[in-house]
């Protein structure tokens, strides 16, 4: 027998522990893991010697081709996907968010339709209802979509100018008949009443440079609304997470429901936990606001902290590539009011996080794959086809070669023309990236083709994160 492709002589991390073994794989999945003596001959071998072979990075939040406050990126499925795979990253969730005037099911066939025709890795939807005024219609559709293979939700307790923002009875409404059905609600945490009230305070007087926008969205304003959102959910009897949480507060209030045996977790994100605040105040001030804001130093070290402990379940990228031109566009209109949020970063995702967590000593090798791929693959009900390197899984693998240096920027880029990581020099990158079997990277070189990525129908969330 001659299967398609072992790699040798790596070191195997997994969410529960690092071992040498070789890595068997055919026909895209994991065969075996073993000594090379004792596994089939291949047509291929893959020399992992002083490398990491770790499983394919799963991005749970993500915003390819997603229109927002007048912008639409230039960057396509296709374009989007390749960046992730050159980062590391095998899989991703995208937000499928309704379209005015239509069910959400057609937004998610919709979704399903293109990137099933550009996607280069395999992807997954994420449904969010915008259109909340007729809450009993929003409830009638989430089992059918649930059928669909898409599990999880996210609401939105802030834009309600935009007509985005989902009242505190149709957040319960949502949260029951998603728990019900076996799903996970999402939930974008910040108080609406404030922080927009705050924003257009500020625009009126006269306070419209973008340092003023973390001051518009201060702690309180995200801290509040998870207070309010864990308490609705665990009522509802749902499980439950925080998109990007970004605050101190943040972290010590979803300890306090987990230590009361509350089904909640949060997701933070790579940006997070580089970038303070002051960015929003320099050259990249207008191109670097995203909701919520970025924060001080002890956020940083407290959602660190959250992510070693358990706390914090998984780190996404939030991408949302919005360009130089429409960000500087919407500052002429009304100040930072009016500037698309969002930053690009799926590529940086896992390299950001090895060297920024791995080599600084904030979290294991192990806690890195359990952050960027384990828990995203369970909580998001993918796991164990995805999210680990076991037999039976899909053969998504990264030769991760921890000397490796590397200068991101917008250049790792097709569509984007700047970036937060501009000239930071990591250490740490992959060397080869593997999607089911097939060999997409090696050296920074793309190799898959656009409509090679597959839907997954997700099952119901694991929940032992």
């Amino acid at each position: 027998m001659v299967i398609d492709l072992v790699i040798n002589n790596g070191k195997v991390v997994t969410a529960e522990g690092i071992v040498e073994a070789d890595v068997a794989i055919d026909g895209g999945k994991v065969v075996s893991l073993g000594y090379k003596s004792i596994l089939p001959d291949a047509e291929r071998e893959i020399d992992a010697s002083h490398k990491y072979v770790i499983p394919g990075g799963i991005d749970p939040h993500t915003h390819f081709e997603t229109p927002f406050q007048g912008a639409m990126p230039e960057e396509t499925w296709e374009t989007g996907t390749k960046a992730a795979a050159l980062g590391g990253t095998t899989s991703v969730v995208k937000f499928s968010i309704q379209e005015e005037g239509s069910p959400l099911m057609d937004t998610v066939e919709k979704d399903i339709e293109r990137a099933s025709n550009l996607s280069v890795i395999d992807f997954a939807l994420h449904g969010s209802f915008i259109d909340v005024s007729d809450i009993d219609s929003v409830v009638q559709e989430i089992k059918p979509i649930i059928g669909m293979g898409v599990s999880s939700f996210k609401e939105f307790l802030i834009y309600k100018k935009q007509g985005w923002m989902i009242d505190d009875w149709g957040l319960y409404r949502v949260a029951n008949e998603v728990g019900k059905n076996g799903g996970i609600l999402a939930v974008h945490a910040e108080n609406a009443p404030i922080g927009e009230g705050l924003r257009e305070q500020m625009t009126q007087e006269g306070k419209t440079a973008p340092e003023y926008h973390p001051k518009s969205k201060p702690n309180f304003v995200e801290a509040e609304a998870i207070q309010r959102a864990a308490s609705i959910a665990n009522f509802a009897d749902s499980p439950f997470y925080i998109v990007h949480m970004s605050t101190q507060e943040g972290v010590q209030i979803l300890r306090e429901f987990q230590n009361k045996g509350a089904c909640t977790f949060a997701e933070t994100c790579t940006h997070y936990l580089k970038f303070t605040d002051k960015m929003h105040k320099g050259d990249m001030g207008v191109l670097s606001l995203m909701s919520p804001p970025l924060r001080k130093k002890e956020d940083i070290k407290t959602l660190w902290n959250g992510l070693s402990d358990g706390t914090v379940a998984m780190v996404g990228s939030d991408h949302a590539p919005y360009s130089s031109e429409p960000k500087q566009k919407g500052y002429q209109e009304r100040g930072f009011i009016s500037v698309p949020n969002g930053a690009p970063g799926v590529l940086e995702r896992l390299p950001i996080m090895y060297s920024e967590g791995v080599r600084k000593n904030r979290i294991s090798l192990s806690k890195f794959v359990e952050i960027t791929s384990t828990n995203p693959a369970k909580l998001m009900g993918m796991y164990p086809q995805k999210g680990t390197i076991a037999p039976g899984s899909d053969a998504d693998i990264v030769v991760l070669d921890p000397e490796k240096e590397v200068t991101l920027g917008a250049d790792w880029y097709d569509d984007v023309d700047w970036s937060l990581y501009e000239n930071i020099k990591v250490q740490g990158f992959p060397q080869i990236v593997l999607s089911k079997g097939d060999l997409i990277v090696e050296n920074d070189e793309f190799y898959g083709e656009a409509g090679r990525g597959q839907f997954i129908e997700r099952d119901v969330p694991n929940l032992t994160v």
